[in-house]
């Protein structure tokens, strides 16, 4: 349902109900009183008779034949009879019904000859005065009082209803105008849509739209810079593995071979560890779903996370902990993911003769894992871009995706990640993610 019918109905359908309801009280309202006057009109004119009979000097006899008394009949179509209490008719009009006077006094409503008579009777000095009116007569009266009451009443419903249609439209052209200009754009026009001249209603609609608008901007400019990115990033060990391969093969000799077999080997490894960082990414980003009861503690998922390094590297870390062995308040396999990226970048850019620590705490409700190690420290604003995506420092062969993938991770569970200086040379990562309840 379009928003004008919409607003026709809210507005309109409310309206033509009030309308309906205050015509049915006036014509119900306006019958009573039609009726009423010629109820009074029937007793103004009996009385009038009876006045006139009682000034007249000349009294008829009882029992004088009846005859038309014209001056009577002329009374606007109301059917007059006079009778003697004692005795025959005196008069009557041209129009009234043998029966008419036969009635008590007072009003009432009868049938006659097949026809429906309303009538009222008066009594005094002698005589019985009765004065009568078609009860389909005043119908017809009433009907035509209501047609020309109504007819107004339905000429201003329907002019208001047109006004009310062409007010709704008008009201709403700066929302179609805002439609037709979003429809008009390419698909790939992001500029702000024009806020001038816009009703204070819809200035929050317009801004809702340009911040939306400077979202997805955002968002596509970060997916061409991060395609562009990983293509260059898959290029690299791809030409290296190509590189190496046709060493390979143009090497007259096995030792040469052998080396540059080697030397495609680390590359495929380097694809792949790119690869599946970038999967990870992928999932992160995207509408995917974690399994939410797949949660574990503190130690299982620093030894999980050892667990999926290198054996021949895990020798160099040691591990403490520090307080209870929370439950983490999240999926273990993403705390098991971000802990084993802190690590790999901890043995990947320290001494081979250093030690890496790993130690966890729980504070506040949450669980802090701390990776510290002797390689080289960051500045603050390497440590800021650290967390960019396939930055790196020059001194490392990694992905560059590793502490990205880790914040998306802390950020996504309302954690966080400090890269600082550790006393005496080297790095601390403080990771902090959620504890359970």
């Amino acid at each position: 349902m379009s928003l004008r019918l919409r607003l026709m109905l809210v507005i309109g359908l409310p309206f033509l109900v009030l309308w309906v309801a205050a015509s049915t009280w006036m014509l119900v309202d306006l019958r009573a009183e039609f009726m009423s006057a010629l109820d009074e009109r029937l007793a103004a004119s009996a009385h009038m008779v009876a006045g006139l009979l009682a000034q007249s000097p000349a009294k008829q006899p009882a029992m004088s034949p009846a005859r038309t008394v014209t001056s009577i009949g002329a009374m606007n179509g109301v059917a007059c009879k006079i009778r003697m209490l004692r005795g025959g008719v005196v008069a009557r009009t041209a129009n009234s019904p043998e029966q008419l006077g036969i009635a008590a006094p007072g009003y009432r409503t009868r049938t006659i000859g097949g026809e429906r008579w309303r009538s009222f009777t008066l009594d005094e000095n002698g005589v019985r005065v009765t004065t009568a009116d078609r009860v389909e007569r005043r119908q017809q009266l009433l009907r035509g009082v209501a047609a020309g009451a109504a007819i107004p009443v339905i000429i201003a419903t329907v002019g208001s209803l047109l006004a009310l249609w062409i007010g709704v439209r008008n009201g709403l052209a700066p929302l179609e105008s805002i439609r037709a200009a979003l429809a008009a754009r390419e698909p790939d026009a992001l500029h702000p849509v024009p806020s001038t001249r816009v009703p204070a209603e819809l200035s929050p609609l317009v801004a809702a739209i340009n911040a939306l608008l400077a979202r997805v901007g955002g968002a596509l400019e970060r997916e061409r810079r991060f395609t562009g990115d990983a293509a260059h990033e898959l290029r690299t060990p791809l030409t290296a593995v190509k590189t190496h391969i046709q060493v390979a093969r143009l090497s007259p000799h096995s030792d040469g071979k052998e080396l540059a077999l080697q030397h495609a080997e680390q590359g495929v490894r380097r694809l792949q560890h790119t690869i599946e960082q970038l999967l990870m990414l992928a999932r992160l980003d995207g509408p995917f779903l974690f399994d939410s009861n797949d949660v574990a503690g503190a130690a299982t998922v620093a030894h999980a996370a050892l667990a999926q390094i290198a054996p021949d590297l895990t020798r160099q870390v040691a591990v403490a902990a520090e307080g209870p062995d929370s439950v983490l308040a999240m999926p273990a396999a993403l705390a098991v993911t971000a802990l084993r990226n802190l690590l790999d970048n901890a043995i990947r850019y320290s001494p081979v003769d250093s030690e890496v620590l790993l130690r966890f705490e729980t504070s506040d409700g949450s669980i802090v894992f701390y990776v510290e190690d002797r390689g080289c420290a960051m500045s603050e604003q390497e440590s800021e871009r650290a967390i960019e995506r396939f930055w790196r420092n020059g001194r490392g062969q990694g992905s560059g995706l590793g502490l990205s993938i880790v914040e998306t991770i802390v950020k996504r569970f309302d954690g966080d990640l400090r890269l600082s200086a550790r006393p005496g040379g080297g790095l601390v990562a403080r990771l902090r993610l959620p504890a359970a309840a």
